[in-house]
């Protein structure tokens, strides 16, 4: 035992002994490990590794996709988006064509491009309504986050930026990617400035709580020399290959251990002066110091070392690139901050440079610490009232999974998405990919029903806007190809045909009109003939009583001819008669009655002629009435013929308007209710384009692109994920494509990944932390109650000041919180959060022999200023984090702060202290421990009387002060 009463241990004398060798190592470590190893950041730029967790079902489904088409075997997806003042015309495609060849020679960077835009058949899906923006999507090398991934990111738009688009055009690159990229970078560049403002912040509270600038400074170089070496250690390790970092890891490790490492050098700091102010020489302070912190440190920073590293147990590579940084980088500083800054106090004590400056001041403290011992219950329940206004927030906590509102407007992946909005939907750069697989080639029209079948399925989801695959490439079924449309395609023939037969329909009524003519012809030939008939009748009896008087003229004259003969054989045979004109008239006369016979006999023969053709005449004339029936009957048959052909193709024709208005009706209305695609279909050349673009090399595969109605990024966005699942699911059931396999990738989809891991990593997480810090506070306290309680109060801090933060943020400023600040805000303040209650509860244990009431008083008196100077200090460092570029870190860094000052300033300063009154004794179970101070332990001191007044000194106590007189010079 010392001359002061504070044992001498052998760690603190080595550390007082050797403070300029640990305090020379300490300086060593820190500046080899910062000249010989790149900075952190530019460790972490090389080393960056994916933020993609490796089993989930969206990245397993979008390297799946990759490996059956040929394209890609990672998750980087970029888009870049041309944007004109103008709608796009020949320069730009031009420009574009230009720009797909260069991005296609780097084959390192680039693993495929989805040029949709540069084919005729699909260009207009991927041009906006008004024409005067495109985009591509690009899958780039390297799993989002990756050091690949932010170099394939950086050299596509190194490719655009050298490129030369015409006037009035600019390219965007942006996307998934290159989102994350900006990220990093964003990150990484305004992790100077925050540590900076850190700094001022500190150095201005230090000095506050010091009124000395040397203390300031000094405790400043101290914890630079702890981040220095802890930022080296951590680079170096990642530099080795050993560890891999991330934004969140890097920018968290620095403000971590700012914060711890001011947080211990207070804790040291502050016992030290209570020791001087209490009359110890600057040794023995020395010694009590150490004697009081050292298992505070080292509890409270294997407490943050361990709730770290329990990020490990987590899945989503978010969490776990942290946690072997951060807890290595605390863990460094734990050390240094049980050596470096004792062996600096050590050094500086020889010259009274950390000697307080101003008189502690105890009696505001003590004072509170009265009232809670006398009213432990009430100032319990007003805690916990205080508590509930940030529990009651709870309840309205909603989250988001975009990360473009925490980033800066002008960071260029922001930009990008900005112009896409100006002209597609807000969901068009985050698309959802599903591919179903099947055993069989599924290039026919039986396949393809079942196909449209799950795009109609998935389509009249909630949510979905458009799904555009090998059957609906621009979004809506295929042009042509309802079953209506098709069934009046198949009336084309008839179509053409039809006018062919009206036309023979009216050459039947020009046959009929010729008929008519025919028939008019006939019957005035009938009646002609019938005339005619008659008159040759006529003339036939005519003739017949001609002939019968040319007879009775020949009997007559044969008559006269007898009667003349002798004189007649005169004329006959007088051989001058023909010189005789008498005799030469008669002869004539005689010659010409020889001739009435003759005449007889024609006019015999003629009347025969006529009797024929009399009778010939009559049978010509009963052949005409049938001709004449004939022919209208005819007539009657082509009219009949006529009209049933007119009726036919009038009736041709309704069916034909019919099925081409039902054709045309349905194409207009591109409804999806009758979908069918003709074999003769898998022949057209464009067809066989749209194959190449949807469908698989072998055709086992198909697959679509799902653009949801709103952010995908949201919690509505990832609760569509399912249903796009399940109906895919649902659609294949009972078809040929049943047992079909089925993947889904995208930004909702990968979100619900995370969701559903956020939540497993954080129980996982919280849970482990929680025991672990349970297990640390029972070993340090060797009180199962107490631990309990500390425990169970870290537990209501964060809630109430996670709630807080949701207030803030979300009620109040209106900003959704980011998905990752409720785990990293969870696993940080678990980790931090029992600092104080550690510190005030084994202070309690080192008063308890004055009796517990007692021991709470002057606990809470001798530790109040301490903790809340360090409360305050770490909740500026860690609310330093608002004046980042990467409004995430704000949010970790204001909701980690809020739970700091309410543990600090309601939890250590009220609620425990109330919680241990009221338990007594039980507090401290299974410890035994006295309600009142005992004989045996007052007697070393002195009278009763006079220890008791010891016990309940104060600062401006005039009969005290002799007490604690100070020998500056000791």
């Amino acid at each position: 035992m010392s001359e002061g009463g504070a044992p001498r241990h052998a760690v603190p004398r080595i550390l007082l002994r050797f403070s300029v060798l640990i305090a020379a190592f300490w300086l060593a470590v820190a500046v080899l490990t910062n000249v010989y190893v790149p900075q952190l950041e530019k460790v972490a730029q090389a080393h960056n590794v994916s933020q993609s967790p490796q089993d989930a079902p969206a990245l397993l489904a979008s390297k799946r996709i990759g490996k059956v088409f040929n394209q890609f075997d990672s998750d980087s997806a970029a888009m870049i988006v041309l944007e004109g003042d103008q709608p796009l015309g020949a320069a730009a495609h031009h420009y574009y064509d230009g720009l797909i060849k260069k991005l296609a020679q780097d084959k390192k960077h680039v693993e495929h491009i989805q040029d949709f835009w540069g084919d005729p058949l699909t260009a207009s899906g991927s041009q906006s309504d008004d024409g005067k923006a495109a985009l591509v999507q690009l899958n780039l090398a390297g799993n989002q986050g990756q050091s690949l991934s932010n170099e394939s990111v950086d050299s596509v738009r190194d490719i655009v930026a050298h490129s030369s688009p015409p006037p009035g055009v600019k390219v965007y690159v942006t996307g998934a990617a290159p989102l994350v990229t900006d990220q990093f970078e964003v990150g990484s560049k305004g992790t100077l400035m925050v540590t900076l403002i850190t700094i001022a912040v500190i150095v201005v509270m230090l000095f506050w709580v010091y009124r000395s600038l040397v203390t300031a400074i000094l405790v400043l170089f101290t914890v630079m020399i702890e981040l220095t070496a802890s930022r080296g250690v951590v680079a170096l390790l990642a530099n080795s290959g050993v560890i891999g970092l991330s934004t969140y890891s890097t920018n968290l490790l620095t403000l971590l251990v700012i914060a711890a490492g001011t947080d211990y050098a207070i804790f040291i700091l502050g016992r030290y002066h209570e020791a001087r102010h209490i009359g110890q020489d600057r040794r023995e302070a020395f010694y009590t110091m150490y004697r009081g912190t050292a298992h505070i440190i080292l509890g409270s920073g294997l407490t943050v070392v361990g709730a770290v590293f329990c990020l490990h147990f987590t899945r989503l590579p978010y969490f776990q690139t942290m946690a072997i940084p951060a807890a290595t980088g605390v863990l460094v500083a734990l050390a240094a901050a049980l050596t470096l800054a004792p062996a600096i106090l050590g050094i500086g004590r020889h010259f009274g440079l950390f000697d307080p400056q101003r008189a502690m001041r105890t009696r505001g403290w003590r004072r509170i610490g009265t009232a809670i011992v006398r009213w432990p219950g009430p100032i319990l329940v007003a805690t916990v009232g205080v508590a509930l206004i940030g529990l009651l927030a709870l309840p309205g906590y909603t989250t988001s999974y975009d990360a473009r509102p925490y980033m800066p407007a002008d960071s260029p992946a922001n930009l990008g998405y900005a112009a896409a909005e100006r002209h597609f939907g807000e969901a068009r750069l985050n698309p959802e990919l599903l591919m179903v697989e099947a055993d069989h080639d599924m290039r026919n029209p039986a396949d393809m029903l079942v196909v449209e079948r799950i795009a109609r399925a998935i389509f009249h989801l909630p949510g979905i806007q458009k799904v555009q695959g090998l059957t609906r490439p621009q979004g809506t079924p295929i042009v042509h190809t309802s079953i209506p449309f098709q069934i009046s395609a198949g009336n084309v023939g008839n179509v053409e045909n039809l006018q062919y037969q009206k036309d023979r329909a009216d050459d039947l009524l020009k046959q009929a009109d010729q008929i008519r003519h025919t028939v008019s012809i006939l019957n005035e030939q009938y009646s002609l003939q019938k005339d005619l008939a008659a008159s040759t009748n006529d003339e036939t009896q005519s003739f017949h009583a001609t002939i019968g008087t040319i007879n009775e003229l020949r009997d007559e004259i044969a008559n006269l001819d007898d009667f003349l003969r002798p004189v007649r054989s005169y004329f006959y045979w007088e051989k001058h008669c023909y010189d005789i004109p008498v005799c030469s008239a008669f002869r004539s006369v005689f010659d010409a009655i020889d001739g009435i016979d003759q005449l007889s006999e024609q006019f015999t023969a003629l009347t025969a002629s006529l009797d024929k053709l009399d009778a010939g005449q009559q049978k010509l004339v009963t052949l005409l009435p049938p001709q004449i029936a004939d022919q209208e009957k005819n007539l009657r048959l082509t009219l009949s013929n006529y009209a049933t052909n007119s009726g036919i193709n009038a009736q041709t024709q309704a069916n034909t308007d019919t099925a081409t208005a039902l054709g045309q009706a349905y194409d207009a209305a591109k409804i999806d209710d009758s979908f069918f695609l003709p074999p003769e279909a898998f022949s057209n050349p464009e067809f066989q384009r749209g194959l190449k673009l949807f469908f698989s090399p072998d055709g086992k595969a198909t697959q679509m692109i799902i653009t949801h109605e709103g952010d995908p990024a949201t919690p509505r966005g990832i609760a569509s994920i399912d249903p796009i699942r399940n109906a895919a699911k649902d659609a294949v059931k009972g078809t040929i494509l049943a047992g079909s396999h089925i993947y889904l990738s995208g930004t909702a989809a990968t979100y619900k990944d995370i969701q559903e891991g956020a939540t497993y990593d954080l129980m996982i997480a919280a849970l482990a932390a929680l025991c672990l810090i349970f297990l640390i506070m029972l070993f340090i306290t060797r009180s199962l109650i107490a631990a309990i309680v500390i425990v169970g109060t870290v537990a209501l801090s964060l809630g109430a000041s996670f709630g807080l933060s949701v207030l803030l943020w979300q009620d109040i400023l209106g900003i959704q919180l980011y998905w990752i600040v409720l785990a990293l805000a969870v696993i940080l303040l678990l980790a931090v959060g029992s600092d104080y209650n550690l510190l005030l509860i084994s202070r309690f244990k080192e008063e308890v022999h004055a009796g517990i009431n007692t021991g709470i008083v002057r606990a809470i008196a001798g530790s109040g200023s301490v903790v809340t100077s360090a409360g305050l200090v770490f909740a500026a460092t860690m609310a330093s984090f608002v004046f980042a570029d990467l409004r995430v870190l704000g949010q970790i860094g204001t909701t980690i702060a809020l739970g700091l000052l309410f543990d600090t300033l309601i939890v250590r300063a009220f609620m425990t202290p109330s919680i241990a009154a009221l338990l007594g004794r039980w507090f401290w179970w299974p410890l035994r421990v006295r309600p009142r101070p005992a004989s045996t332990m007052l007697r070393p001191y002195g009278p009763r009387t006079a220890v008791r007044q010891l016990l309940l000194w104060e600062d401006d106590d005039p009969a005290m002060t002799h007490l604690g007189t100070v020998d500056a010079k000791t």
